[in-house]
């Protein structure tokens, strides 16, 4: 990538970014002015207790979530500006999603989880590409078993598949081994790096695990919906 590990495109640019749900006469600060840029290409840990506002900035970063104030700007999109469709139509292809709880539809087998959601984005190879990823995530021979057919590790694979399947700009990783044990949740971990290396993507994980933190190139960490600390690796 002309001589450095990233390229000097910024694929995430937050400012002074605020969130506050609930009541209007009672409302609870969530984030509290986050700035924060990503380079494209680069793998970033956001690490923080429980509360600390890490999830509801990946819901702002990855447009699931409005910010109350402040600028959001990722792959090229400013969010702001957009109504909901037009967001929704934005982020599709561009933002890969892994989350904790997996969210594979139990009705479908394993290929379709992953085809059917690119078949939706108008890709014709639908199909093929998910076999394709499924493969490389280890999974070619449960193509057309259903989740509940498969274990934690199996199923996280497939959400891997499915997020990274479009070749996004940016996949974002919300604890992605909160629900696997340590020996798969390592596995996983590879998986995903290795993933994002094949696609060049930006990565984004959201993480309480210091371990997982320190394979990032970079990590901020929260707290009190504050980003209070950069520490150099």
């Amino acid at each position: 990538m002309h001589g450095s590990k990233h390229g000097n495109t910024i694929a995430i640019h937050a400012r002074n970014v605020t969130l506050s749900l609930g009541l209007r006469d009672a409302p609870v600060e969530i984030l509290r002015g986050v700035d924060l840029d990503v380079m494209q290409g680069e793998s970033l840990a956001i690490l923080g207790a429980s509360g600390s506002g890490k999830s509801s900035l990946m819901a702002t970063l990855s447009g699931l979530e409005r910010v109350s104030g402040g600028e959001v700007t990722v792959a090229g999109i400013a969010y702001g500006q957009l109504n909901e469709d037009a967001l929704a139509r934005a982020r599709r292809g561009r933002i890969g999603i892994v989350l904790q709880s997996f969210h594979l539809l139990p009705t479908m087998t394993a290929l379709e989880n992953v085809a059917v959601p690119l078949e939706l984005a108008g890709h014709a190879d639908a199909f093929a590409r998910a076999q394709a990823e499924l493969e490389a995530v280890g999974l070619g021979h449960r193509l057309h078993h259903y989740p509940a057919q498969l274990s934690g590790g199996e199923q996280q694979r497939v959400a891997i598949a499915r997020a990274v399947a479009p070749a996004p700009d940016i996949i974002f990783a919300d604890e992605p081994t909160g629900n696997l044990d340590g020996t798969t949740g390592a596995q996983i971990i590879d998986l995903l790096f290795a993933r994002q290396a094949a696609s060049r993507a930006t990565l984004v994980i959201i993480t309480h695990d210091p371990s997982l933190a320190a394979r990032c190139d970079r990590i901020v960490e929260m707290r009190d919906g504050r980003i209070v600390t950069e520490p150099a690796l």
